[in-house]
C-alpha cells in the first residue's frame, strides 16, 4: 500500500512538472497587430468592443503560440485578450482603471 502511494505521488509530481513547463520556457515579443495572423486579427477586433488596440505581446511556449492584446476603452478603462495562433479566445479580462492597470 505504501509503494502504491508513493508511486501515485511520483506520477503526479511528474505530471505537475511537465504542465507547467508551457510556461517555464516562454520567449515575449512586441508586435504590430497588422503581422499577427488573420484569425488572431478578427477575434481581437471582435472583443475591443469600441475601444483602441494598444500593445500587442506574441507569447511563445513550447505548447504555442498566444497573443496577449491590451484594449483602451471608451471610457480610459483597460482589458487584456489573450488569443491562441488559431484565433481561440482564451482569455478575456475586462475594464480595469488605466492608472492601475499600467501597473502590471
Amino acid at each position: 500500500m505504501r509503494k502504491s502511494m508513493c508511486q501515485w505521488a511520483f506520477v503526479l509530481a511528474i505530471a505537475a512538472l511537465v504542465s507547467g513547463c508551457c510556461t517555464y520556457c516562454q520567449k515575449e515579443e512586441n508586435v504590430p497587430l497588422n503581422t499577427v495572423p488573420a484569425l488572431v486579427q478578427s477575434t481581437i477586433q471582435a472583443h475591443t468592443y469600441g475601444g483602441t488596440v494598444g500593445k500587442v505581446e506574441k507569447e511563445t511556449t513550447k505548447c504555442g503560440v498566444v497573443y496577449e492584446v491590451k484594449v483602451e476603452g471608451q471610457a480610459g478603462q483597460c482589458s487584456e485578450i489573450k488569443v491562441a495562433e488559431d484565433g481561440k479566445l482564451l482569455k478575456y479580462k475586462a475594464g480595469k482603471d488605466k492608472k492601475n492597470h499600467d501597473k502590471e
